[in-house]
């Protein structure tokens, strides 16, 4: 199984590698490997994290940096993050912004149930540039929080990689600043191969 020959290969991943990221690998995978059985199944990071640690997951797309001396990691992507906004909003005036530039808008994030991961990411880049970060409201779905947003009750941030989903409701921004990036990166268990 380790050399992907024969057997299931389970494999969770997180809304950001869902899109792209793991439908990719999945089809490569089966295009050189067709006889493994590929088992998908969304689980968070950090449920992630405790699938892999109990052996009940082979790989998982997570969102990093992940450093742990049982597993293996590999970066396989780096992206911007962006500001989306409501479309009558002052922040579409430039076609970028900077972290500053968000500091003193009503922010709506995912739920610290369903989005601690990127929640605890986001805290720390905002906190790195002084600004409190202190969500308005909270939504456990994409659709809620595209759906908050589109109403006017403040905006939201995303990984580049879900942008292009949204929709017409809204628009957005990237924030411009060297650190302000979602990493999205592979896991398995060293022994695993």
């Amino acid at each position: 199984m380790a050399k992907g020959k024969a057997g299931v290969l389970r494999v969770a991943c997180m809304a950001f590698a869902a899109t792209e990221l793991m439908p990719r690998a999945v089809a490569r995978f089966r295009s050189d490997d067709p006889h493994v059985e590929v088992s998908l199944q969304y689980i968070r990071t950090h449920g992630q994290k405790l699938a892999l640690a109990n052996d009940e997951i082979d790989l998982g797309f997570m969102i990093g940096p992940f450093d742990h001396p049982d597993f293996d990691t590999t970066l396989l992507s780096s992206e911007l993050l962006y500001a989306v906004i409501p479309l009558d909003h002052p922040l579409l005036a430039q076609p970028s912004r900077s972290p500053a530039d968000l500091k003193d808008q009503p922010v709506i994030l995912g739920d610290v149930r369903e989005w601690a991961e990127f929640r605890w990411r986001l805290t720390d880049l905002f906190n790195a540039e002084r600004i409190p970060q202190r969500p308005s409201l909270e939504a456990s779905n994409t659709l809620a929080l595209i759906g908050l947003v589109a109403a006017g009750l403040g905006i939201t941030i995303y990984p580049e990689s879900l942008i292009r989903y949204l929709g017409k409701s809204v628009a957005v921004r990237p924030i411009l600043h060297p650190t302000f990036r979602s990493r999205t990166i592979l896991v398995w268990r060293k022994r695993n191969g």
